[in-house]
């Protein structure tokens, strides 16, 4: 008789819902947004970001297709608020109705195929690899209706930056372009028709560069978020996220200028040895 499948994983946070809802819901956003929310059918999700007229990332969400007017928009939590105020920044004539922020939690599992989950208003493709996150009111409803092991938020921090997944606020900010931030394979669709701040993305893709980009570090020892990066004796940036993992050691994002290749020798403030910058995800850190 073969052993009993191990129960699931549960990382229980919580987020932020937005609700856009109206005839010109879809080109409302199709107009603002990054990706191709247009095209998603309902069940359908995406991440996207709202840009502002010279390319620089003023917003990070991902996108669900609730019905054929209706979409929601999952931020992480306190990010709601200024996310509602650029959606009214640019709302004018459209007969789209912007409803919240909610509060909400958010349980983050195993990649689901289940179309619902018993305690979860949603369930949308998760932001690490591999995973889903099921939203609702109560994240202990949601464990247990999977019959869950609950897991640490530290674990997910982990996979979150070996997986290279940059975080608004933290590992990104107003002040990069989506290409710093490594998204424009994911966060933006280049078929889609015009957007704010396409042109620069655009730009950058097909005719030009960037001068700073989010890179992975590999540590001596564990290093504070913050810590500058020197490269030949020059600042060229500084740590974003920290971790150590039990798999990889301490590892940690930054978002650094593209000065020091892969391989590179790096210093951080208050190691003693050199770090090696590599690029992500931390797939294969030797190299």
């Amino acid at each position: 008789m073969s052993a009993a499948a191990a129960p699931p994983l549960a990382v229980a946070g919580s987020c932020e819902l937005i609700w856009v809802e109206g005839p010109d819901a879809a080109s409302f956003l199709q107009g603002l947004l990054t990706n191709d929310v247009a095209a998603l059918s309902p069940g359908e999700s995406c991440p996207a970001l709202i840009l502002d007229n010279t390319g620089h990332i003023r917003g990070a969400m991902r996108v669900a297709r609730t019905g054929a007017q209706t979409f929601t928009l999952v931020s992480r939590a306190s990010e709601g608020g200024p996310l509602v105020a650029l959606l009214d920044e640019y709302h004018f004539s459209e007969d789209v109705d912007v409803i919240g922020p909610e509060p909400f939690a958010l349980v983050t599992i195993p990649d689901s195929t289940a179309p619902s989950i018993a305690g979860a208003d949603l369930v949308i493709t998760g932001d690490l690899p591999g995973t889903s996150d099921a939203i609702g009111v109560d994240a202990d409803t949601i464990v247990a209706a999977l019959g869950a092991t609950p897991g640490s938020a530290v674990d997910l921090e982990i996979q979150r930056v070996e997986a290279g997944i940059p975080r608004f606020g933290v590992d990104f900010t107003p002040a990069n372009l989506v290409q710093e931030a490594g998204l424009e394979a994911t966060a933006v669709s280049f078929d889609k028709g015009c957007y704010l701040g396409q042109e620069t993305v655009a730009r950058v893709a097909y005719r030009g560069r960037v001068n700073r980009r989010l890179r992975g570090l590999v540590l001596p020892s564990p290093a504070p978020a913050g810590g500058a990066v020197r490269y030949e004796g020059r600042e060229i940036g500084l740590v974003t996220s920290s971790v150590v993992s039990p798999r990889l050691g301490p590892i940690a994002l930054a978002m650094i200028r593209t000065d020091a290749d892969a391989g590179a020798p790096v210093e951080v403030d208050g190691l003693d040895g050199p770090a090696r910058v590599v690029e992500l995800p931390f797939t294969n850190p030797l190299q």
